[in-house]
């Protein structure tokens, strides 16, 4: 889709289930979005990324974006560059596992090198600024930090994106496949600020 021709969402699942527990949150999330879509009228375009089922390689530092500003690496990423700039607003969803972000996110995440290349080093802008973002997550464990690594793995993520860390939605002791859906406060929040989403 061309620039300008409406608002472009991003949703990228970090989980590897379709219908995890965070998978779930984001789903409830886009529907508070579409909601507001049908009763304003807005033209809303979703791209919903699952980065379990891509073919994304870990950043191999090989120095390349740091000469050419582009990633040398030829596999999904590529589409997934495109998708990143040219969005409005960015929602991340993932588990937490052993203290971070899924490997199927952090690789997805760690190839944005190139942005910060491209922010930090080379000095050029070629993101739609200024945009959004929030975070989504779910973790089996109870502790008060379990949320802390995540968090700034997401802050690194939005920084060289050139996205303002809005707000997150973080859910312990969640354990089991699906518990989520027991927790009707996590899902009313996120559906009610999908219904918020300014789309100016």
């Amino acid at each position: 889709m061309e620039k300008g021709k409406g608002y472009i969402i991003a949703a990228i699942y970090g989980s590897p289930r379709r219908d995890g527990n965070t998978s779930i949150l984001m789903d409830r999330f886009l529907d508070g979005v579409k909601y507001k879509t049908e009763q304003i009228g807005a033209s809303v375009y979703i791209k919903k990324i699952y980065t379990a089922e891509l073919d994304i390689s870990p950043c191999r530092e090989c120095g390349n974006c740091s000469r050419t500003g582009e990633c040398i690496i030829n596999d999904d990423m590529q589409d997934i560059f495109r998708i990143l700039i040219d969005t409005d607003f960015i929602a991340v969803a993932s588990p937490v596992f052993f203290t971070s972000v899924s490997g199927y996110l952090k690789a997805l995440i760690d190839r944005c090198q190139r942005f910060w290349v491209l922010k930090y080093e080379h000095n050029r802008k070629i993101i739609k600024i200024p945009r959004n973002g929030i975070f989504i997550g779910a973790s089996g464990s109870g502790s008060e930090t379990i949320f802390d690594c995540p968090k700034k793995v997401i802050r690194s993520f939005f920084d060289v994106l050139f996205v303002d860390y809005q707000t997150d939605f973080l859910f312990k002791n969640t354990e089991r496949k699906g518990a989520i859906l027991k927790n009707k406060t996590a899902l009313e929040a996120v559906y009610n600020f999908g219904k918020k989403i300014d789309f100016t």
